[in-house]
């Protein structure tokens, strides 16, 4: 399968291409803004048991780096600290049937020319996907998948509401969804985000203000069987669901969300759920997801939208992230 990996006990020896003794890594010193955002050079690391240097070609840019950098989350641990989750590039050291492999992966401190990662958290990249795209689907992607499929357990007799539709993993969803047969309805922000989400394959599309329920309420007069969503606040989702609905939360993208009491779930017998691809799964349910989600890359089912962006102009790009002002993945170049 397209995801498949060696197995580590394989190794029959490491092997080492040439490597720089340097790299630029993008950093942040201090919690703030985008502007806090540097481009340092720094000692190429080295690789340990287990473990390969991959030299990093591309990016993916995701709202965890943001509040990363903004202190908001894994704020305990200590700084300087490179950023980024999620990468793509080529194995340059390590077990010889790696190296030079084209991988990808989620792994911390993944936007800097060369980055250390376990042997276990590497995908190998088709020769048919380009590094951007590997470098713009394994967070978003993978989580889309498990969301609508391992948590929602979407069937065609499903109306699905996905929220925020137009970003990086709400376009995904979209997609998932209408291939799964439901009848999907997708929220965004501001009205010129209509188009992409309609592209997508989303049966209706509504923008989110103070008439957004009663819209909600003439496409589902009972509300949805399925709600999926990456904000937190603002998101009144016990009043959108049907009775025995299926929430599922994977991110705080507009902040901390109102508290939900047991009690409030009683009267629909809704069920709630959150996601986090960080959380340890059976091996099996990693490996599905990751060989679904690249069989219908290569195949043209799963289509990304991308945005690049040079990692010198990294602050403008998680500048615009945090306002709102994208679409779909932007990604950091770095070959």
């Amino acid at each position: 399968m397209a995801g498949a990996r060696p197995q580590d006990g394989a190794c029959t020896g490491r092997a080492r291409e040439v490597v720089t003794a340097a790299m630029r890594a993008l950093r942040f010193h201090v919690f703030g803004g985008p502007e806090v955002l540097r481009i340092d050079e720094l000692d190429a690391p080295a690789p340990g048991d287990g473990e390969v240097l991959v030299e990093v070609h591309a990016g993916g840019l995701n709202f965890a780096d943001t509040e990363r950098r903004a202190g908001t989350y894994l704020a305990d641990q200590p700084l300087p600290e490179t950023s980024g989750f999620e990468a793509a590039g080529v194995v340059r050291d390590g077990p010889r049937e790696w190296v030079g492999k084209r991988v990808a992966f989620v792994h911390p401190r993944a936007h800097a020319e060369l980055c250390v990662v376990p042997i276990a958290k590497l995908i190998h990249l088709p020769d048919q996907l380009d590094f951007v795209t590997g470098a713009a689907f394994p967070l978003q992607a993978l989580t889309a998948w498990h969301v609508l499929h391992t948590l929602g357990r979407v069937t065609e007799k499903d109306t699905v509401l996905i929220h925020a539709a137009a970003g990086g993993v709400g376009q995904l969803l979209v997609q998932l969804a209408r291939e799964a047969g439901a009848t999907v309805i997708g929220s965004v922000s501001r009205a010129a985000k209509f188009d992409v989400v309609k592209r997508r394959g989303a049966h209706h599309v509504l923008t989110r203000g103070p008439e957004f329920q009663q819209q909600l309420r003439e496409l589902a007069p009972s509300g949805v069987n399925l709600l999926l969503e990456g904000l937190g606040a603002d998101v009144d989702a016990l009043t959108s669901l049907a009775p025995l609905g299926r929430w599922v939360t994977f991110g705080t993208a507009a902040g901390q969300p109102a508290p939900v009491t047991l009690e409030s779930l009683y009267e629909k017998s809704v069920t709630v759920s959150a996601f986090w691809l960080r959380t340890e799964m059976p091996a099996h349910l990693r490996e599905h997801a990751t060989n679904e989600v690249l069989a219908r890359l290569l195949d043209g089912r799963l289509q990304l939208e991308t945005t690049t962006v040079p990692l010198e102009d990294a602050a403008r790009a998680h500048r615009r992230l945090e306002g709102g002002l994208t679409v779909g993945k932007w990604v950091l170049t770095l070959r």
